[in-house]
């Protein structure tokens, strides 16, 4: 029974490695949830798996630990949750971006949709692939000061001339 079972949690696991893996987001969420029942089903094959040992204080005889099972079903409590918030973020992922690729996401999740080009729903922290040219001192020249036309992006954030 121990084998079947052990078999078992290696087939889940690669299912869920496999998934994990896949571009799509709702087959990373299903892979992460192949992982979760396969550490649940190494709780209880680790804790033990006896037919003639029930968990049941009534009947007579060996009784089974029932701490590993009510791990289990915390973990099972928990892991349902956690798909269906995965699930609620992917979905309103796939609405702001409009396709469930996790690699071209990139950081526009993190832009503003309705806001005007170049603004980004969080002004003070803007992503990597958008350079911030928003300066908050008025005495350092900006992006339309003549000193800075003939400077790349990286170097107007650093400063007229690229000095810190």
């Amino acid at each position: 029974m121990e084998a079947l079972f052990a078999l078992l949690i290696g087939l889940l696991v690669a299912a869920g490695v496999f998934l994990l893996l896949s571009r799509k987001i709702v087959r990373v969420v299903l892979g992460l949830t192949f992982i979760g029942y396969a550490g649940n089903l190494a709780i209880l094959t680790v804790a033990g798996l006896r037919e003639l040992a029930p968990p049941l204080l009534t009947v007579p005889g060996p009784y089974m630990d029932p701490l590993p099972q009510a791990l289990i079903l915390t973990a099972i409590v928990i892991g349902f949750a956690t798909t269906a918030l995965l699930l609620t973020v992917a979905l309103r992922a796939y609405q702001v971006s409009g396709h469930d690729n996790v690699a071209a996401f990139g950081d526009s999740l993190a832009r503003d949709p309705y806001a005007g080009e170049g603004r980004s729903a969080d002004p003070e922290h803007q992503g990597p692939d958008l350079p911030d040219l928003i300066h908050s001192d008025p005495e350092e020249p900006g992006p339309d000061h003549p000193e800075t036309e003939d400077l790349s992006p990286s170097d107007r954030t650093a400063g007229a001339g690229g000095q810190p």
